[in-house]
């Protein structure tokens, strides 16, 4: 009958519309106190939060397409960031330059990339794309990520006195 159709339809389309909502809807689904589906809304509200605060103190600057970038005082907070999260950049300098060589083979290349993405973001200063150098101790550090990455065989850390181009360098860690 025409007249059971159109509440059939009716039912039918809020049923497919409520299991969309439940597909892609923003509130997240717990079991036993795991989040198993969707996101947690306080997660965006926290990273918001934490983008608009550097953006007020003046650290970041938005770049178009939402992109951020760090402004000259935001590098060196970023520097100091570093001195309170890696344990071997806030000591003394000992007047020693840790030089890390790496010759990682082209099979482990994401590993290869992966380990020069990390010697940059501890803020190491790349004197080559395989060279990079630290004023601070982090050999025991630098182990213990190389074993992780399991690529400790095609690293090697030299301690030296004199690196050459050392007014750059001294200049870019504020020494």
């Amino acid at each position: 009958m025409k007249g059971d159709f159109i509440p059939k339809f009716i039912k039918a389309v809020i049923d497919v519309g409520m299991d969309m909502h439940d597909m892609w809807h923003w509130e997240p689904l717990y079991y036993k106190g795991i989040r198993v589906k969707g996101h947690d809304y306080n997660d965006f509200k926290k990273a918001y939060a934490g983008f608009n605060n550097l953006k007020n103190r003046g650290l970041i600057t938005e770049r178009s397409g939402g992109k951020f970038q760090f402004t000259k005082k935001g590098q060196e907070w970023y520097r100091g960031a570093l001195f309170k999260y890696w344990k071997s950049i806030g000591q003394k300098w000992d007047k020693k330059w840790r030089i890390v060589i790496f010759d990682i083979p082209q099979e482990l290349h994401n590993k290869r990339n992966i380990f020069r993405s990390k010697l940059k973001y501890l803020g190491f200063y790349m004197l080559q794309k395989s060279v990079f150098v630290f004023p601070y101790p982090c050999e025991e550090e630098l182990a213990r990520y190389c074993n992780q990455l399991q690529i400790g065989d095609y690293i090697n850390i030299i301690l030296a006195e004199n690196i050459g181009t050392e007014d750059e360098v001294k200049k870019f860690y504020n020494l």
